[in-house]
C-alpha cells in the first residue's frame, strides 16, 4: 500500500547522523533543504505488514527471543522508499560526494519517519501492546531473515521490494522488522555489542558509541 510521506525530514535526527551536534550552519541548512526537497519529490512510499505469522518464521539468535519475551504473537513489517531515491543517491555520488552523504543519510531518516507512521498503523489493528521494531542484521538475528519476512509478506510482488543474493533489500533504502504482541506493556530489548553480529566492523562502536544513542 502507499504511504503518506511527512512534509518535513527530522532535522534533529538528520544532523545527528551527520555528526553534527548543534545547530546548522547557514551553508549547510541551504543543503539540507535542497535534499530534503529532492528526497520527498523522489520519495515514493510503500509498506506492508501482517499480524501473526510467528509459526512460518524461525528467528536465531538471543537478543530476539529477548525481545519478544512475554508476547503472545508477532506483525512482521515492511517498508521502502521506492527505487527513485536510489537513483538520485547514485547520480549524486558522480557528481557531488558530500550531497550524496547528506541525501544518504536523509533518505535513512526519512525511511525511519515512513516506518514510524506503519508501525503507528499497525498499533491501530491490535488490542494490546506492542514492541518496538527489530530487524535482521540487528543484534545477533541474522541478517539471512530478511528473506523469511519477504516471502512471508510477498513483498516482491506488492509493494516491489526484494532482497539480493548478500540479503541486502532492493530498494537500498527500505526496512523490514519484527514487532512483538503483548496483553501486557513490552519494552522490547536492546542487543548489546556483544551480541551484535556486526560488532567487529561497527563504526558506531569505533567511536565509543552504540546503537541507544541514536
Amino acid at each position: 500500500m502507499k504511504l503518506e510521506k511527512p512534509l518535513n525530514i527530522d532535522r534533529r535526527q538528520w544532523l545527528q547522523r551527520l555528526g553534527v551536534k548543534t545547530e546548522a550552519a547557514p551553508e549547510l541548512e541551504h543543503s539540507l533543504t535542497h535534499c530534503e526537497q529532492e528526497l520527498l519529490a523522489a520519495a515514493q512510499p510503500q509498506g506492508i505488514y501482517r499480524i501473526g505469522g510467528s509459526g512460518e518464521l524461525t528467528l536465531q539468535g538471543s537478543a530476539i527471543k529477548k525481545h519478544l519475551a512475554g508476547c503472545f504473537e508477532i506483525a512482521v513489517m515492511a517498508a521502502t522508499l521506492g527505487a527513485a531515491v536510489d537513483r538520485i543517491i547514485r547520480t549524486s555520488q558522480i557528481r557531488d560526494m558530500a550531497d550524496a552523504f547528506l541525501l544518504d543519510c536523509g533518505a535513512s531518516v526519512l525511511i525511519e519517519q515512513i516506518c514510524d507512521n506503519l508501525q503507528a498503523q499497525i498499533k491501530g489493528q491490535i488490542k494490546g501492546f506492542m514492541t518496538g521494531r527489530y530487524s535482521p542484521g540487528y543484534g545477533d538475528l541474522p541478517i539471512e531473515t530478511q528473506d523469511s519476512l519477504i516471502r512471508l509478506l510477498d513483498a516482491p510482488r506488492k509493494i516491489g521490494l526484494t532482497v539480493n543474493q548478500s540479503h541486502i533489500l532492493i530498494p537500498r533504502k527500505s526496512v523490514t522488522a519484527i514487532l512483538g504482541i503483548a496483553d501486557h506493556p513490552v519494552t522490547g530489548y536492546l542487543a548489546t555489542c556483544s551480541e551484535c553480529t556486526l560488532r567487529d566492523v561497527c563504526a558506531l562502536r569505533k567511536e565509543g558509541k552504540n546503537c541507544a544513542e541514536l
